[in-house]
């Protein structure tokens, strides 16, 4: 009887184990190295008014542009000349951009002087100030929404670095402002592949973003 009474109990606590909810869904983190990267999102050519169009040029410094820290950066500079080129020519409107350093003691604020010498800024070409999101810095607006406000601008160019920092936030925020956003591949370097494909996906995998993916030498302006 003893025994019966003692086991009864353990019965139930089985029973009540076999019946249990399945245990949750694998994180990213368990699934990591099994992970399959979906198909390439397919670039578009693109023909653009260079009335209602700017080109961004983010952040191509040479701190950070050099062949030590970013090879990938250096392999995209001919590109973006020749892209910055074509759309001087045509009177595009040419905006650049900086970030703030964090640690100005060892790494002082990026300035104009500094941009790859290739695609630096000129004339009156105007350069705005901010981290990730060139829109704002922390809570002050860096002026580039009013820039492309006062010039017409309804269709932005995005080039430059990183691609999954400055370059991504920005032509997401650009979007959600009511920008059209233009992003060529060849034209944007992370510190790895991982990267750029990070970006490219994030770009196109949502319609919120309206994000229109090219190559360089996929556009034209007319």
């Amino acid at each position: 009887m003893f025994k019966i009474r003692h086991l009864l109990p353990l019965a139930a606590l089985a029973a009540v184990l076999s019946y249990a909810e399945p245990s949750s869904a694998e994180t990213i983190i368990d699934e990591w190295q099994s992970v399959k990267a979906p198909p390439a999102p397919q670039l578009k050519s693109v023909t653009l008014d260079p009335k209602t169009t700017a080109l961004l040029v983010i952040d191509m410094i040479k701190q950070t542009c050099n062949e030590k820290m970013r090879p990938r950066c250096v392999a995209a500079i001919p590109k973006i000349e020749n892209l910055l080129a074509a759309a001087r020519a045509s009177g595009v409107t040419v905006i650049y951009t900086l970030f703030p350093s964090p640690s100005p003691a060892t790494f002082p604020n990026p300035v104009i002087s500094d941009y790859v010498p290739a695609l630096a800024p000129k004339g009156n070409e105007p350069v705005v100030t901010a981290f990730v999101d060139k829109f704002m810095l922390g809570d002050k607006d860096t002026g580039l929404q009013k820039i492309l406000k006062d010039k017409g601008i309804t269709t932005l160019v995005s080039v430059g670095i990183t691609s999954h920092n400055g370059l991504l936030f920005t032509s997401v925020m650009a979007a959600l402002r009511g920008f059209n956003v233009v992003v060529p591949v060849d034209g944007i370097a992370g510190n790895n592949a991982y990267e750029d494909q990070i970006a490219a996906y994030t770009l196109t995998s949502s319609i919120v973003y309206k994000v229109t993916l090219t190559s360089i030498d996929m556009i034209k302006f007319q």
